[in-house]
């Protein structure tokens, strides 16, 4: 099976780069689906906790939901947190990774193409003056070098 977006093998440094920025472009869904799914257990939580706080009189099963409904909401919290932690680190390596990957790659790479490539420009360009020089010869031909003797003997 041939992949829709091939993955850069050749160089190992494009490769870090790429997977640094898939680390960073994860990590920011991951932060949004949980900042989205614990906020909506936070309101359910919290719709809970007003309904049975509103009563004056409650039975005790009523406040023990209560205090598990608040303890719930408290776990969320933590769990949110401890996520958002996680995210965090991910985020941070994958930046690094990123930058390292480009700038080694910049460096150990990016440059060595760019001076063999100049260095081709400046073959070719060798090539063409030197080309221009042959054609701007005056050229003689065999029947000119005959006369030319010829005339001389």
């Amino acid at each position: 099976m041939t992949p829709a977006l091939p993955i850069p093998t050749d160089n190992i440094f494009k490769f870090a780069c790429l997977f640094g920025l898939a680390l960073i472009v994860s990590s920011i869904f991951g932060f949004v689906s949980i900042y989205t799914s614990s906020l909506d257990r936070k309101v359910k939580y919290s719709e809970t906790v007003i309904a049975l706080e509103a009563k004056e009189q409650k039975t005790k099963a009523e406040s023990d939901l209560l205090d598990l409904t608040k303890k719930l909401i408290d776990v969320t919290k933590s769990n949110e947190r401890t996520a958002n932690s996680v995210i965090g680190v991910s985020v941070f390596f994958g930046i690094l990774l990123s930058a390292y990957g480009a700038l080694m790659w910049y460096l150990a790479v990016q440059k060595r193409d760019d001076k063999l490539v100049a260095l081709q420009l400046e073959k070719m360009e060798i090539e063409i003056a030197k080309l221009r020089s042959d054609l701007a010869k005056p050229t003689t031909t065999k029947s000119e070098n005959k006369t030319a003797t010829d005339n001389e003997g």
